[in-house]
């Protein structure tokens, strides 16, 4: 992060800080972790300790900024094991480089990360935001081909707020159920992308449609939906992407999915993806958990099924259950959960994660395990 940067957010805190008006929450989480990967028969011993600070500033009616960092000190076998592991978690995807590494050493790093930055002006049905932020044009739960701004991957469990974009959005509310949305992206290698969206309500179903240009290279074009049908939940989302020199590679993706919960709280959830850009013979689980999450490569098969099931057990105790499928490489994926209150803003929670695969003909597993414990936290 270079000094002008640092400049800026200092001047920004204490501008903040001097005014009543400030809200300041987050969260603290310390989580160990036990990995074991049969490929090389290898277990990885590791601990994160995970914070966030929230501040927001609304000096007006019509005016409000946000600051937000992500900080995270892991240290253990990962961190020792994997070369270019500290390169890899500073790393900003942004047009301004926002992520530093504090310290490091052998087996562990300090990572200090802005993930949200704007200024927001709101009047009458015109909405402005400036900044690093999230743009969430998904409508379905697990995949978003919608999402053409801020993919993101379902198992990191543990960044619940997603990362944000550089940009500028224009929201129009044309009526109370209705909206026109523009956004511009600029990413890290200076690439643009830029969309709009229109968002109606029309026989109790929320639609949307879009049509922009991705990341300097695509055309795309959006539709999605969300309702019910007899009390289940009922959403999708289709993107069509058409390169700007090569037609020949048009790439559709969509996912359809469903919901329902039933009388005793048990909810059950289903969705299924398709991506026509994927080729099923280069499937890598290590490279699909780690790598960049984009719109184009949601998945690691053509195909992909999900399933889970969620309940609480009693007031302070629920449990889940999740499970993915992908046919096209022959993998899966189990991902069981629990959590329970221990107090008010006080959190004890198990997390599995079991892949099982074939990379090059050989039989691949991964056992993750993690125990957090998480205070969030209000000032």
């Amino acid at each position: 992060m270079t000094m002008r940067y640092l400049t800026i957010i200092a001047l920004i805190c204490a501008f903040q800080w001097s005014h009543s008006q400030i809200q300041i929450n987050g969260y603290i989480t310390e989580m160990p972790s036990v990995v074991h990967e049969n490929l090389n028969n290898e277990t990885y011993f590791d601990n994160l300790v995970h914070n966030r600070f929230n501040f927001s500033w609304i000096p007006s009616d019509y005016l409000s900024t946000s600051l937000e960092l992500r900080n995270q000190l892991i240290w253990g076998e990962t961190v020792k094991n994997i070369p270019y592991y500290e390169e890899l978690i500073s790393k900003d995807n942004g047009w301004l480089d926002l992520s530093a590494n504090l310290f490091s050493g052998n087996s562990y790093v300090v990572n200090t990360m802005i993930d949200r930055l704007w200024l927001d002006y709101t009047k009458n049905k015109w909405q402005v935001r400036v900044g690093r932020q999230r743009v969430n044009w998904g409508m379905t739960m697990i995949w978003n081909p919608n999402d053409i701004f801020n993919a993101y991957s379902y198992f990191d469990f543990d960044y619940p707020e997603r990362p944000g974009i550089d940009g500028i959005r224009f929201q129009y509310y044309t009526s109370y159920s209705s909206s026109l949305e523009a956004v511009l992206k600029a990413d890290h290698e200076n690439k643009i992308s830029t969309a709009v969206r229109y968002r109606f309500n029309k026989w109790n179903y929320d639609f949307q449609t879009l049509a922009g240009y991705y990341n300097e290279e695509d055309y795309v074009l959006g539709l999605g939906w969300s309702g019910q049908i007899e009390g289940a939940g009922f959403y999708g989302e289709l993107t069509y992407l058409i390169p700007e020199t090569d037609t020949e590679d048009q790439v559709f993706i969509s996912s359809i999915g469903a919901n329902y919960t039933f009388k005793n709280s048990l909810m059950l959830q289903t969705e299924i993806l398709y991506s026509s850009n994927i080729n099923n013979s280069d499937f890598s689980f290590f490279d699909f958990y780690t790598l960049d999450a984009s719109v184009k490569t949601l998945s690691i098969s053509d195909y992909s099924l999900f399933g889970s099931a969620s309940y609480p057990v009693t007031p302070l105790l629920s449990a889940s259950l999740a499970f993915m499928w992908y046919p096209g490489v022959d993998a899966g994926y189990v991902g069981p959960s629990l959590e329970y209150s221990l107090r008010d803003n006080l959190y004890l929670s198990y997390f599995g994660q079991v892949f099982s695969g074939q990379e090059n003909n050989t039989n691949v597993t991964y056992l993750m395990n993690y125990i957090r414990l998480k205070w969030n936290f209000q000032l």
